[in-house]
């Protein structure tokens, strides 16, 4: 099986989680300062109106904080970027809520948590506070949400020479799952990926699709336990895999991530 490269120029980042507000708080850790001493609380991302950024949901503002971080990072205005967001595992607090209501005597859902609940509430709280009219997808693919998501953006990028904001999400699991799911961090990453001809200065990436037999995830370089338990356990921090290799230049210039049972994806640092 071989596929076509697709090579598109990453020009900006945002980040937020648990121990890290930036991008360069994030590559801070992954180069292995220690963790500071108290957690975040919480984003609050501006570009949201008061009166709504109140009723977002953690998620929602995890997303839409790392994109306003990447769109400001790469110096593009937010409306001009076809979106694709991803989780692995969507809100699940408000799963929760909702199976709960449902199974109860009064089944009445609140409308905002039933209008938050759908797994593209962060893209269209983005789209409406940016005034974005350009498409915006919302994957979900578990544990190889991750590379479904690179592929998307670099696909539409490539073929339809369009630059692309690409945002992963995870919040903590609800109690009810951690039997199953074992997600107790908060975390986002986003990037603003352009057409490598674009005249903005960034990191050349391409995409390769190939045949694997058994396909693993890899190894990150980081030795914090922090780092690779968020690796290991939430969704969308599979994406430090790709944000060791763009924040190390003289380190590994690739890495393969699992795509399919019996395909991976490698992205090359050019």
């Amino acid at each position: 099986m071989q596929a076509k490269k697709l090579t598109g120029k990453i020009a900006g980042i945002g980040a937020w989680g648990s121990y890290f507000d930036s991008w360069e708080a994030l590559q801070q850790l992954l180069g292995g300062e220690p963790l500071p001493e108290t957690k975040n609380k919480g984003p609050k991302p501006t570009i949201i109106p008061a009166n709504e950024r109140r009723r977002a949901p953690l998620p929602v503002r995890l997303a839409v904080e790392s994109s306003w971080q990447a769109t400001q990072s790469a110096g593009l205005e937010p409306d001009t970027l076809t979106c694709v967001f991803a989780s692995g595992l969507g809100d699940t607090e408000l799963t929760d809520y909702m199976c709960k209501t449902l199974a109860s005597e009064h089944k009445e859902l609140s409308p905002t948590k039933f209008h938050n609940s759908v797994h593209n509430a962060p893209a269209g709280y983005w789209t409406i506070s940016t005034g974005t009219m350009s498409a915006a997808n919302s994957v979900a693919g578990y544990e190889e949400s991750v590379p479904l998501t690179l592929l998307e953006a670099l696909i539409q990028c490539v073929t339809e020479h369009k630059p692309m904001l690409v945002t992963f999400y995870d919040a903590p699991v609800a109690d009810v799952l951690k039997p199953i799911l074992s997600n107790q961090e908060t975390f986002a990453f986003s990037l603003v990926i352009l057409p490598v001809d674009a005249e903005i200065e960034g990191i050349e990436v391409t995409a390769e699709v190939t045949a694997a037999e058994q396909p693993n995830w890899p190894a990150l370089q980081s030795n914090s336990d922090y780092i690779t338990s968020m690796y290991a356990d939430n969704p969308s921090a599979k994406i430090l895999c790709l944000a060791e290799l763009i924040a190390t230049s003289n380190g590994s210039k690739s890495v393969t991530m699992p795509l399919s049972q019996g395909t991976s994806v490698s992205f090359t640092r050019t």
